[in-house]
């Protein structure tokens, strides 16, 4: 609704008060007590300006009568009938579309104005009560007031979130906080997850979150301000920005055919230099002896984690750049990335979903159960990635590792302290090939060795690293300018150069063909991860 003179009846009625008061102060509360009376008013109301005009006069009746202590009449008694109504004006705002505005309005403006006209209390009250000057009081009216009016004339604001909602998956790169954050700061909480894409292009204040999402500021505020609280969002004045970097499928699927197209490429000169590598791990895994599933995990899990840090090395050989993880008020040290998505986004049919992986994951125990040190070493890849910890809830890293020493050595679960109820889980855990039933019993279908085997493998694949960025760097270099994600200009020098080039399909992409060509297992051998431990 179109409402471009709602500010001159305001600016009419306090005329026509500060006409019969006098004084500045009682038309002003007489203006106020008018226009709260039509807040409150539940019925339609056909001619505003006049029904206003007849209010005013039996307000300020009303007036007289108090200072003279002369009965009163409530405005609520008299019928609307007893103000006359020649014509319709089909642009008054009605009390719902009033108070719909109000609740749009920041905290400073709203707050004043709910006072004022929805309580009725007086200015210089509502200044002595926060502390403020009753100059600074009557500004945040007038502004609020100012504001209302603008919300009429421009109806049609919403953004699509406010009746399309996405979803933003928060991932991160370093050490999580004490309660899994950041991945837990937004984690079905649908509303915080759209505040955070809606003040992602630019810093924005709390009432233009509000009207991009349709809902009352009141509760953007709050949201808010654990946001900020949180380090997911920074403020810069009165606005706010989300601090992490946010892709969409679109911008991920633009890169996908390049790292695929130059893996097609270039493959006979990458995979050279892993078949090297995987010669190398043969040879020194000899001396252990590993079923042929456990060492196949063995291979895919060292493949991955030399592809992983060697891409990285030559990254930053092409884009340098530090980067330091800033410990957050939950006690991690990370840096969050977000990753957005309409509500009924097809992942079962999202090409990239077929390429991504898991970074490195540890979960590590000192002095556990007579070994001096167990360490659990995972990558999550395709086609399972971490179906494994999927069920009735999230399997946590640390007890699924603990689950796998018990099995390995024998212990019995009720001599371990862990909840005997995870033992519901094997089923589960044997579909997903990581124990096996052998005797009517569980065991252990991945690979454990000890550490000191593992630090010798570890050094072939550092070893590594280095000639395989000696010979990645300059094929990459032709085509980074391809996989770089823009982010908007507040966010410059606030993520780190190197992030922005996203190369996470190279590894699965190289991997896959050469499964295509009989070149790596061809049958799934996932999940790829190493137990390791000191005894």
């Amino acid at each position: 609704m179109h409402i471009n003179d709602i500010e001159n009846i305001m600016n009419y009625l306090f005329s026509a008060a500060l006409k019969k008061c006098g004084n500045f102060e009682d038309a002003e509360d007489l203006t106020s007590e008018t226009l709260l009376a039509a807040l409150k008013y539940p019925k339609e109301i056909k001619d505003m300006k006049k029904w206003l005009s007849a209010v005013l006069n039996h307000k300020y009746y009303d007036m007289l009568r108090r200072k003279y202590k002369l009965p009163t009449v409530s405005i609520n008694l008299v019928p609307e009938d007893m103000f006359p109504c020649e014509e319709e004006n089909a642009d008054m705002p009605s009390a719902e579309e009033i108070r719909r505005e109000v609740a749009y309005l920041s905290g400073k403006y709203r707050e004043v104005i709910v006072r004022h006209y929805l309580n009725g209390e007086k200015v210089q009250s509502i200044a002595d009560k926060l502390d403020i000057p009753k100059g600074t009081v009557l500004s945040r009216l007038s502004a609020g007031r100012e504001q209302i009016r603008k919300g009429f004339d421009s109806m049609e604001r919403y953004e699509k979130q406010s009746y399309q909602p996405e979803r933003l998956d928060i991932t991160c790169n370093g050490c999580m906080g004490l309660n899994g954050e950041p991945f837990s700061l937004a984690d079905d909480d649908m509303m915080k997850q759209n505040i955070l894409i809606a003040a992602y292009e630019k810093p924005v204040t709390c009432v233009e979150i509000a009207l991009a999402l349709g809902i009352p500021t009141a509760y953007i505020e709050n949201a808010v301000n654990d946001l900020v609280s949180s380090e997911l969002m920074q403020k810069k004045g009165d606005k706010v920005f989300t601090d992490f970097m946010i892709i969409t499928p679109e911008q991920v699927l633009k890169g996908l055919d390049v790292q695929i197209e130059f893996s097609k490429r270039h493959y006979n000169t990458i995979w050279e230099l892993f078949s090297d590598f995987l010669a190398e791990i043969r040879e020194s895994t000899k001396d252990i002896c590993l079923r042929e599933s456990e060492q196949r995990k063995l291979e895919y899990f060292f493949v991955l984690h030399l592809f992983s840090t060697g891409i990285y090395q030559a990254v930053q050989r092409i884009v340098p750049s530090k980067e330091e993880f800033p410990l957050r008020p939950d006690g991690g040290k990370w840096i969050a990335f977000g990753n957005q998505y309409p509500l009924d986004f097809d992942f079962e049919n999202y090409r990239f979903s077929k390429y991504c992986y898991g970074g490195e994951r540890r979960s590590y125990e000192e002095n556990f159960f007579g070994s001096k040190s167990v360490d659990l070493h995972i990558y999550d890849a395709q086609p399972d990635l971490n179906k494994y910890q999927h069920g009735e809830k999230m399997l946590d890293d640390e007890i699924f590792m603990k689950m796998l020493y018990v099995i390995y050595k024998g212990i019995p679960f009720n001599y371990t302290g862990i909840d005997p109820m995870y033992l519901s889980r094997i089923p589960h855990l044997v579909e997903c090939r990581l124990l096996r039933i052998e005797d009517d019993k569980p065991r252990v279908d991945i690979p454990v060795i000890p550490k000191q085997k593992y630090d010798e493998l570890d050094k072939l694949r550092i070893k590594k690293i280095y000639e395989f960025a000696d010979m990645f760097e300059p094929l990459l270099r032709e085509i980074m300018p391809k996989l770089k994600f823009d982010v908007p200009k507040h966010l410059e020098g606030r993520v780190a150069e190197f992030r922005k080039y996203k190369c996470y399909a190279f590894p699965m992409a190289v991997i896959k063909e050469a499964m295509e060509k009989g070149d790596f297992y061809s049958e799934n051998c996932t999940p790829p991860m190493v137990m390791v431990i000191e005894e």
